[in-house]
C-alpha cells in the first residue's frame, strides 16, 4: 500500500519538475536568441504574431465601445488559470514579452 502512494507522489513532482524545467528552457532559449540577434523586439513581434496575439489586437478605437464598459467583467475563477500555468510546459506570452522587454533594455545601456 505504502508503495504505490510513493510511486504516485515521486511521479507527481516529477511531473512537475519536467513542465518547471520545460518553462525554464522556453525562456532560456528566448534569452539567447535574443542576446544573439541582438533584436529582442524582433523576437517579441515573433512571438506574438505566432501565438495568435495579433488577431486580438483592436481595429476599431476602443473609445466607440467605451459605453459598454459598465458590461465588462473579471472571471471569477483566477485559481483555474494559475492551475494551467503550473501545468504548462511553455511558459505566457506576458512572461516572455517582459523577458524581452527587460532583454531590449540591457541592451540599448552603454
Amino acid at each position: 500500500m505504502l508503495i504505490p502512494l510513493i510511486s504516485a507522489v515521486v511521479y507527481a513532482v516529477s511531473f512537475l519538475l519536467t513542465r518547471l524545467l520545460s518553462r525554464y528552457r522556453e525562456l532560456s532559449a528566448d534569452r539567447t536568441a535574443a542576446l544573439l540577434t541582438g533584436r529582442p523586439s524582433s523576437l517579441a513581434s515573433a512571438l506574438t504574431k505566432v501565438s495568435g496575439q495579433m488577431a486580438r489586437i483592436p481595429t476599431q478605437d476602443l473609445r466607440k465601445a467605451e459605453p459598454y464598459n459598465a458590461f465588462y467583467f473579471v472571471p471569477a475563477f483566477a485559481a483555474t488559470e494559475s492551475l494551467a500555468r503550473l501545468l504548462s510546459s511553455h511558459p505566457t506570452l506576458e512572461q516572455r514579452l517582459d523577458q524581452l522587454g527587460r532583454i531590449a533594455a540591457d541592451l540599448s545601456r552603454p
